[in-house]
């Protein structure tokens, strides 16, 4: 087995990517805070019209989302393979080799499939690229009060 540094507690822009701080405390990680990205947008976009120069920043963002997801899973595939041999690395229901093999197909299939999905929202961006709208008055239109009664939940997926 080889030295390795302990990946879920390198940081990167003042998070790590399970969560923990080097003291134990528990912070959102970045998968987490991804995670709960899209939920906001999930509960935010629910009952409301959505004019197209909102879309296309939204699918402006999420297109990047589609385009480098796929490299973070290929990292991940990697770093599981090279886990078996950096760690003493066990399974309770069979060899940790087949285990990590079907995970690494698992994220290989996932990464191909984001990457179409990125290049969907490219394409949905593009297709309402040069769409606006007319202000009738200074007035937002009137959404109802209940669609904005939305608060995020602690954890609860």
């Amino acid at each position: 087995m080889t030295t390795t540094a302990h990946v879920e507690n390198l940081l990167y822009g003042g998070r790590t990517l399970v969560g923990y701080t080097e003291e134990g405390e528990r912070v959102a990680g970045w998968a987490e805070v991804a995670f709960e990205s899209i939920r906001a947008i999930n509960h935010l976009t629910l009952h409301v019209p959505i004019p197209a120069p909102t879309a296309d920043r939204i699918l402006g963002d999420l297109k990047g989302v589609g385009h480098l997801l796929p490299q973070a899973l290929e990292q991940l595939a990697r770093g599981l393979q090279a886990s078996l041999e950096a760690f003493d690395v066990y399974d309770h229901r069979r060899d940790p080799g087949e285990s990590v093999a079907e995970a690494i197909g698992l994220l290989c299939r996932a990464a191909r499939k984001a990457a179409d999905r990125g290049q969907l929202l490219e394409d949905a961006q593009a297709a309402i690229s040069e769409q606006g709208y007319h202000q009738l008055d200074d007035a937002s239109p009137q959404v109802p009060r209940e669609w904005c009664a939305w608060t995020p939940r602690s954890h609860s997926h």
